[in-house]
């Protein structure tokens, strides 16, 4: 079971495009004024997950929101250096319900994609829509990580869709990946997404028993986490924040769990890779 490797993704996001994101509040403010309130904080995040990874030999792929580069391109340089993948996850984190939204995004995002020329790209929450991923291959994506369910590689327009790992509760004869398949009740009445930061903040290292039970049948887990699940400030510990989420979104209530006890354990039991590492070695993506 060691032998098998699994696929480790960080969403690399401030805590206040969760705290907006959360909250349903609307996005009025600037990208300086959101620099300003993180106040360095992505920037000291990233640092203590690179040296996490580091401690346990462990590699993964950053899909990054592009203007935490422009506020700390240090911070996005240091993750290549340290050998992991950085893919893409928008400019400032918007819900992509039309296509629309993510042309701005990528416009937005010209420097970052010149630079790190991204393979990747996970959408905000977990929500895409087809017309989306013509997008995506007009910018030179190959593949994409925006859905939930059982592994399988389909081919959407152009793009590799790999699923965020999630066990469905029964055989689904269905085999076309309806989008969006994002995390929703209806969804949860269907399969497990125990690949989801949720579910790893709700189920912490016992979260190794699905990890086993897919690689029992020679697949990767394939998992996501968040800055912000195990660095957390006080603002999201705090107890008027967790009192407006039961009010106006409860479904995020587990993300205010810090998980990084969960993660360390998991990173002890499991090995991690990169989505880039992992299809270059099965040679699928080329």
């Amino acid at each position: 079971m060691a032998d098998i490797q699994n696929i480790l993704s960080i969403d690399v996001e401030s805590w206040v495009h969760f705290y907006d994101d959360a909250l349903r509040l609307d996005r009025n403010l600037s990208s300086a004024d959101r620099k300003f309130l993180d106040s360095n904080y992505s920037c000291l995040a990233i640092e203590q997950i690179l040296k996490l990874l580091k401690k346990y030999n462990q590699k993964a792929t950053f899909f990054v929101v592009a203007e935490i580069y422009d506020w700390y391109p240090e911070a996005i340089e240091a993750i290549i250096e340290a050998g992991h993948e950085i893919g893409y996850h928008t400019q400032s984190h918007p819900i992509l319900y039309n296509s629309e939204i993510l042309a701005n995004e990528l416009k937005q995002s010209a420097d970052f994609i010149k630079r790190f020329k991204p393979a990747g790209f996970r959408a905000p929450n977990i929500y895409i829509t087809r017309p989306a991923m013509s997008l995506l291959v007009q910018h030179g994506f190959t593949y994409s990580s925006s859905t939930y369910g059982d592994y399988m590689i389909q081919s959407i327009d152009g793009v590799a869709e790999i699923p965020v790992s999630a066990i469905p509760f029964w055989s689904n004869r269905k085999k076309d990946l309806l989008l969006p398949q994002n995390l929703s009740i209806k969804m949860l009445f269907q399969q497990m997404p125990f690949g989801s930061g949720l579910f790893i903040a709700l189920f912490g290292s016992k979260i190794s028993y699905f990890i086993n039970h897919v690689n029992k049948k020679n697949k990767p887990a394939i998992l996501f986490i968040h800055p912000w699940q195990m660095y957390q400030t006080k603002t999201i510990r705090g107890f008027s924040f967790v009192t407006k989420i039961l009010r106006q979104n409860p479904l995020c209530l587990p993300y205010t769990i810090n998980i990084l006890n969960s993660v360390e354990e998991l990173l002890k039991k499991h090995n991690f890779t990169s989505f880039k590492h992992y299809y270059e070695q099965q040679r699928v993506l080329e």
